[in-house]
């Protein structure tokens, strides 16, 4: 079992734990704002350069703000494949400065979609340099998009901050069952392979669990009764779209099921849960997964299954409280021979089409360099948690983490309701559990952490939690 450790949080960022009065509203509003980039611009989700021929979801950054007593805070999802700390630091920083809200008490964090643009990181570094040098500029980026995400993200607060009214809290756990699946399989050759293709029959058996629970706050305006928006996730990586446009992925559908019937104007704020090792390919099953299908099965199914438990949902006398504080992760190391050839690899120096895994070592030696660069031998990751009531919390988590890691805090945590939502404020790269650093595979290759980084971030979280219970 994974035991919380007070001894390694490094930082209290936001201070001691404050209690509104019983008797203090909470408030609540919700705000949207586009993120579309123009069509052309990359597209994320892949090792190789692609660019998008149009749009087939708006992409937005979805706030919601709240407040009660003197305590403030807000949670921005954005339709984006990821958000490095830079940018969520300076939206984070922006936000704080026309709100008022304490910037350690708002999260960027983004959806996961694979239609979402690629704009900064290791990856777009190599094509954007390559693209100067060929074309004297970047032709496939007209804008300044990183200035339309900050943007974009102060927006949606600023907007959510002015139409927050009194609501009530609910709660529940729905379930969603058959559509996420653990994509790490062990093979009967010994070793342990992402997707390894349907009904292969070198298959012995997955190589880590799912989680099939749906955690859901639902806000209703206190006065009409009627749903003003909901805080939701799930531990199912938001990747089913794979077209050539930009595509918000099942979320987008979720939000359309629940639209139907709570109204026009509800928002749907969805995190991508600790998905890191789980998505939507089932290997037993020879039905077809098109790319142009999945994303509306999966959103019906959730919205279905929303409603399905909303009648069973439990209603909380609301006590808002914040934390941030962050803990040391150590980091490997890499030689300047290994940042030498990753930069050579994703130049296309080395061959003008790389194996998939000379980039994925690439991605993960250029991100160990950045971090070392700006943190030294360990990085200081920050967690969030955010109490609503004695009943729910919500945890955010840098990166793309394991399942079992998300399951550890929830099984773990003094709330009944605990949301865990991941790829906040931070980079795309995956967190791993000891277990899968041991056996290898794709995800672990990509990751800059040593071992051991994941289950750091869990006692964190979870003493994070005991506190606030506390």
């Amino acid at each position: 079992m994974i035991r919380p450790s007070l001894i390694l949080i490094v930082a209290l960022s936001a201070g001691c734990v404050s209690t509104p009065s019983p008797s203090a509203p909470l408030r609540a509003g919700f705000a949207t704002a586009d993120l579309t980039p123009p069509a052309g611009w990359r597209r994320a989700g892949g090792y190789d350069e692609a660019l998008s021929t149009g749009v087939h979801d708006p992409l937005l950054a979805k706030a919601v703000v709240l407040e009660q007593g003197g305590e403030r805070g807000a949670i921005v999802v954005c339709d984006l494949c990821s958000i490095g700390r830079d940018i969520s630091d300076a939206a984070r920083q922006a936000a704080s400065r026309r709100t008022g809200i304490p910037v350690a008490h708002i999260v960027i964090s983004a959806t996961h979609t694979h239609g979402g643009p690629e704009y900064y990181g290791v990856l777009w570094e190599a094509w954007h340099r390559s693209a100067v040098e060929k074309h004297g500029r970047d032709i496939h980026e007209p804008i300044d998009y990183v200035a339309r995400v900050v943007n974009a993200c102060v927006e949606a607060i600023a907007e959510a901050d002015r139409r927050k009214t009194e609501v009530s809290l609910d709660h529940g756990i729905a379930r969603v069952a058959g559509v996420a699946f653990n994509r790490r399989y062990h093979l009967s050759d010994g070793t342990t392979v992402t997707n390894p293709g349907k009904r292969n029959p070198k298959i012995v058996r997955p190589a880590g669990p799912v989680d099939e629970d749906f955690p859901i706050v639902l806000f209703r305006d206190l006065a009409t009764g009627k749903a003003a928006g909901s805080l939701s996730t799930f531990a199912l990586h938001v990747a089913t779209y794979g077209g050539p446009t930009f595509g918000a992925d099942f979320p987008a559908h979720l939000e359309t099921g629940l639209r139907a019937k709570l109204g026009e104007g509800f928002i749907s704020v969805f995190g991508e849960g600790a998905a890191g090792d789980t998505n939507h390919l089932d290997v037993s099953s020879e039905r077809p997964q098109s790319s142009d299908t999945e994303p509306q099965r999966i959103g019906a199914a959730m919205a279905e299954s929303f409603l399905r438990a909303l009648p069973a949902f439990r209603r909380s006398a609301p006590s808002l409280s914040i934390r941030s504080d962050r803990v040391a992760v150590p980091l490997q190391e890499v030689t300047p021979e290994q940042i030498a050839r990753a930069r050579d690899a994703l130049a296309l120096k080395l061959s003008p089409k790389p194996a998939f895994f000379v980039s994925v070592e690439a991605y993960r030696v250029l991100w160990a360099e950045k971090l070392r660069a700006r943190d030294g031998e360990s990085v200081r990751e920050e967690i969030q948690a955010f109490r609503l009531s004695d009943d729910v919390a919500v945890v955010t988590l840098p990166h793309e983490v394991f399942v079992e890691l998300g399951l550890a805090i929830r099984q773990q945590s003094p709330f009944r309701t605990t949301l865990v939502v991941s790829l906040a404020n931070d980079v795309d790269f995956y967190v791993p559990t000891r277990k899968a650093f041991a056996e290898g595979g794709y995800e672990v290759s990509t990751s800059p952490y040593r071992p051991g980084g994941g289950e750091r971030l869990v006692e964190a979280a979870v003493a994070m939690l005991q506190a606030l219970r506390r």
